[in-house]
């Protein structure tokens, strides 16, 4: 960078005097002496002829001074002073540019490189001796076409400027991407006579641009394409088979019971479990098939270039063989199936999103056939599906528009015939008929909407049963049953009690139905939790038991008070063999471990006196009374009415 020297630094007050100036206070000097001296000479005509002439030479030089300062030194003087600017213009625009942070580029009209700065061969690793005078194609990187270059020499010819991401190369022979701007300088007649090109190294916004757009793009987990990159995929697809007037498929697939392997070792090992997956996954369809990882253990593929269905289930096949094969997780061999829907273009759709949604109905279909299946989509699945968000929607309405009602069943004591408590049976009015749990309650479960229901279930049945003791009805116990979704939340022990305080029900008359499959979930997490509910008083009981594989020595765990006989064992009594082993050995189950047995179902005479003759507890069923609305229980309750055997 150019910097002033100490001399000039010293000489500036001198130089800052112009020469006019003292040319000017000469003059001013000669001009009074040559006044004086003509005085003299007038008032001595006798002075010598020598003398006479020096005075007017003096004189006549003192007259011409002024003119010479004006007409002559002035200007000359400008003159100096404006290329003495000019020269410190371009020694600072030369500085700034050698300090420029920004490569800079200056060629001729001819684009001959004419200089370079120091950042522009930092960036380049090209020296100056090794560009000046040479072409800047010595640095193309060969990714853009002959009309992209003529695209940026027009641009220039018509506005005198272009600029855009470029790719260049380094000396190093690298490739790097950079944001260039030209500008022609012309001169006064028009004329382009330079070039400047300024440019900034953009690698860096480049490979952040590329993390974000793989981040948006590709799953971080097992690094195929995403939900957002399949859907461009398949629209791609679509537009090759339009053209070929070929078929194309897209395959969702998912891992069957996919949760217990995390339950079981973990999330960790559950992600390396999908890790692995995604791999022979990928490994299995080739490269000529897109695999797509769409968010937890779903997948999808796309299978082109086909000329019929049939190389679509082909694909399927060859899928289930290759992951059939156990995986290695954490030191144990995991066996899994998977299931998979399959759609077809043009036969099922011809919009993206339509292929999705009829793929997805079909791996709901293979879902339901069971493991290591797959299932192709069909018209009818959307007519289901159509009816079942209809009654979601439905479903959703009833709760605000007080659509659910209770009804109770009885339960009586088959020593004394009494009715000693009820179950609270849940039903939805709907066009003047009653729905029943069993056409709502899966969809419930579905949505999510099962746990309001249920904890409407609880407050409206508890609110009754305290209702019912404060009009005089002896006090019963009420049996509630309690779902997987709800048994499982945290804030379950708080619903309980907050509804037994608001409602003032004793924990003693509330009994909580467990099914055996909702506490062999999670046996231990089970048994903490109804613990939990025995210290607050409350009564359990298990229901439908028998169909769930109850291990023994977690049964003997579990703090309940009864074992339900389900309604599958009780219908077929007492003329099946089967189902009168299984009857038998829970009640005797229910007693060794000081439990009461009830048997739900109970229609028929015979059916009564099979319980009656193996010392079952308690009934439940059409036999004493089918469920009854608030107002007919109650008065069934006030008649004392009793079980007795031929009493229908």
């Amino acid at each position: 960078m150019y910097t002033p020297s100490d001399a000039e630094t010293k000489n500036r007050p001198l130089q800052s005097l112009q020469p006019g100036r003292f040319l000017l206070a000469a003059a001013g000097l000669i001009f009074l002496a040559g006044l004086f001296i003509i005085f003299l000479l007038s008032a001595f005509p006798s002075l010598p002829f020598f003398w006479a002439g020096i005075i007017h030479a003096s004189f006549l030089a003192a007259v011409l001074c002024p003119f010479l300062y004006l007409f002559v030194l002035r200007p000359w003087s400008h003159v100096m002073s404006d290329l003495k600017r000019s020269d410190e213009n371009v020694r600072l625009a030369y500085n700034v540019l050698e300090s420029s942070s920004e490569p800079v580029l200056i060629t001729d009209a001819h684009a001959n490189i004419e200089y370079v700065n120091p950042a522009f061969c930092s960036i380049t690793g090209y020296s100056r001796q090794e560009v000046i005078g040479k072409n800047p194609k010595i640095m193309k990187s060969g990714r853009h076409d002959k009309e992209f270059y003529e695209d940026m020499w027009a641009s220039l010819g018509e506005t005198g400027q272009w600029q855009g991401e470029i790719w260049d190369r380094r000396k190093s022979g690298e490739l790097y991407p950079k944001w260039l701007s030209v500008s022609a300088v012309k001169d006064d007649s028009g004329k382009v006579v330079k070039y400047v090109s300024i440019f900034s190294d953009i690698t860096s916004l480049k490979q952040t641009e590329e993390y974000l757009e793989h981040l948006t793009h590709y799953d971080r987990l097992t690094g195929l394409p995403n939900r957002i990159l399949l859907h461009d995929r398949i629209k791609q697809e679509l537009m090759q088979a339009g053209r070929k007037k070929q078929m194309l498929a897209v395959m969702f697939l998912d891992i069957d019971r996919f949760k217990n392997i995390n339950d079981t070792f973990g999330n960790l090992a559950g992600d390396q479990l999908l890790k692995e997956f995604s791999e022979r996954l990928s490994d299995c369809a080739g490269g000529e098939k897109t695999v797509a990882h769409l968010g937890g253990d779903e997948f999808a593929v796309i299978v082109s270039d086909m000329n019929n269905a049939q190389s679509a289930a082909t694909a399927a096949q060859k899928i289930l063989a290759a992951l059939s094969s156990p995986f290695q997780i954490r030191y144990h061999e995991v066996f899994i199936t998977i299931s998979i829907g399959i759609t077809v273009y043009p036969a099922d759709g011809e919009e993206v999103d339509n292929l999705l949604r009829n793929a997805n109905m079909a791996l709901q279909k293979a879902r339901e056939q069971g493991n290591n299946s797959f299932q192709f989509y069909d018209s009818s699945m959307s007519d289901r599906a159509f009816e079942y968000l209809s009654m979601e929607t439905n479903l959703r309405y009833a709760l605000e528009r007080n659509e659910f009602v209770l009804h109770y069943q009885p339960q009586v004591d088959l020593a004394t015939g009494r009715i000693i408590g009820m179950e609270a049976l849940i039903r939805r009015q709907e066009q003047g008929w009653l729905v029943p749990p069993s056409k709502f309650i899966p969809l419930a479960e579905e949505t999510g909407l099962i746990i309001p229901i249920c904890e409407w279930t609880l407050l409206t049945a508890c609110r009754q049963a305290k209702l019912w003791q404060s009009e005089g009805l002896p006090p019963l116990r009420l049996a509630v049953n309690v779902t997987a979704s709800q048994f499982y939340q945290k804030k379950l022990l708080q619903t309980v009690k907050n509804v037994l305080d608001e409602t003032g029900l004793a924990p003693q008359h509330l009994e909580l139905e467990l099914t055996e499959k909702i506490i062999m979930r999670d046996a231990k997490a089970a048994i903490g939790m109804m613990r939990e509910l025995k210290e607050m008083g409350v009564c359990m009981s298990i229901d439908d038991f028998g169909t769930g594989y109850s291990s023994l020595n977690y049964l003997k765990q579990f703090p309940v008070d009864k074992l339900k006989i389900d309604i599958s064992f009780v219908k077929d009594l007492p003329h099946d063999p089967g189902s009168a082993s299984i009857s038998k050995a829970i009640i005797m189950l229910a007693h060794s471990l000081n439990l009461k047995a009830i048997a739900e179902g109970v229609e028929t005479e015979k059916q009564l006196a099979f319980m009656l003759e193996h010392g079952c507890d308690e009934l439940q069923g059409f036999y004493f009374s089918t469920p009854l609305p608030v107002e007919s229980f109650k008065e069934l309750v006030l008649s004392g009415k009793r079980l007795t055997r031929n009493s229908e």
